[in-house]
């Protein structure tokens, strides 16, 4: 992997940090998932494992069922969302 490569990615890592806010934002999530893709793919191909597996991490759904999507996250979907950026950044951290 190239070095800009490797430093974009970290990047895209050290943004996890900003996704943790405590009222998460379902465009600021697929926004950034949507930056991962894109450069997993320039950086190692389009049908390249790296990009394969991010793919397959699981991300929370904010569609909840009878709720309002303005409404704050429970402490337990607060927990899984968490536990879905936590899933994401172990898997772009095996590519550093």
């Amino acid at each position: 992997m190239k070095p800009e490569d490797r430093s974009k990615i970290q990047s895209l890592v050290s943004e996890i940090d900003n996704l943790r806010s405590r009222q998460p934002e379902e465009s600021k999530l697929k926004d950034w998932r949507e930056k991962v893709e894109k450069q997993l793919e320039e950086s190692f191909g389009k049908n390249s494992e790296p990009l394969a597996r991010f793919k397959r991490c699981r991300f929370f759904d904010f569609r909840r069922s009878g709720k309002s999507k303005d409404d704050p996250l429970s402490e337990a979907e607060r927990r899984e969302y968490l536990q879905c950026l936590e899933e994401a950044k172990r898997s772009l951290l095996r590519f550093l």
